[in-house]
């Protein structure tokens, strides 16, 4: 029988750290997180531990370790004085780092083993990190009852940050090692045009729920917007007239074969974008 993995976790007080954590007390493994998180998380989780099979853990008491996985979360600082004056640098120990894929931010992979790029994601709470300032803008200007406006034609590829958490710990629980570099989105472009269209209405509807002002237009259903799936890479016998509009998005087959290879599903974001969305600006609206 397979040993329960142990898998440290740095960088918890984000939107992907949360997902992360939600979704890894759903399985068998050995979650491991710093002493100032460990107390609250006990307490907040106290039901998946009476009855799910995930254990939680203090790295105070559970040190890195060969054979163990350590996910980086964000920019850091990560150092915890229970590592020593080791860090890091232990054989054997996996590091893989997951950050918003920035132009901005410039990482040095010498000391990781994977390095993990998220490209447009949505998370479910308000975060300077990893929300993307396009989002942040066009919230601001619906609170102030603004019509957002598109900047440049740049298309985004969203992705709900649970779609991102659960992939990632498909990868954690399985034998595969992570590849070198990865980078995750959503698999349909959505422009800007579509995406202002359907958060100006989902913002609407929010704010006619909270206050119980209803109109027609707002029970009324929109049609979701017509998006194609791309394919997960560019061919390259492809014209480039054809190639261009593939390559704005990341390549995502070494995150699909990665996880094939683990449980034959591959990448197949799961959760809706209006979903996503909605999710999304809950946290923005005044």
């Amino acid at each position: 029988m397979r040993q329960a993995p142990v898998i440290h976790l740095r960088g918890l007080d984000s939107s992907i750290g949360r997902a992360l954590v939600e979704r890894i007390f759903r399985t068998n493994a050995h979650l491991v997180v710093p002493a100032t998180h460990f107390h609250e998380m006990s307490q907040h989780y106290a039901t998946e531990l009476e009855f799910g099979e995930c254990e939680l853990h203090d790295a105070e008491h559970l040190p890195l370790a060969s054979g163990h996985r350590l996910m980086l979360i964000g920019l850091g600082p990560f150092d915890e004085p229970s590592d020593g004056e080791m860090g890091f640098d232990i054989d054997g120990l996996e590091v893989i780092l997951t950050v918003p894929a920035d132009e901005g931010v410039n990482v040095d992979t010498e000391w990781i083993d994977s390095l993990l790029l998220v490209h447009d994601v949505l998370p479910r709470v308000k975060d300077t990190l990893w929300v993307s300032p396009l989002f942040s803008q066009w919230m601001i200007q619906l609170n102030a009852n603004t019509v957002p406006a598109p900047i440049g034609d740049a298309e985004h590829w969203w992705v709900s940050d649970i779609d991102v958490a659960d992939a990632l710990v498909r990868m954690l629980m399985g034998d595969e090692p992570f590849p070198s570099l990865i980078k995750v989105s959503g698999r349909r472009a959505w422009s800007q045009e579509q995406t202002i269209e359907e958060l100006s209405l989902l913002h609407a509807r929010t704010r006619a729920g909270r206050t119980g002002h209803f109109g027609v237009e707002h029970l009324t259903a929109a049609p979701t917007p017509t998006i194609e799936v791309k394919s997960l890479i560019v061919n390259p016998s492809m014209p480039l007239s054809m190639q261009e509009n593939s390559q704005q998005r990341p390549d995502l087959s070494p995150l699909h074969d990665v996880l094939h290879r683990i449980d034959g599903d591959g990448w197949r974001p799961l959760v809706p974008i209006r979903t996503a969305l909605m999710h999304a600006l809950v946290d923005y609206i005044d």
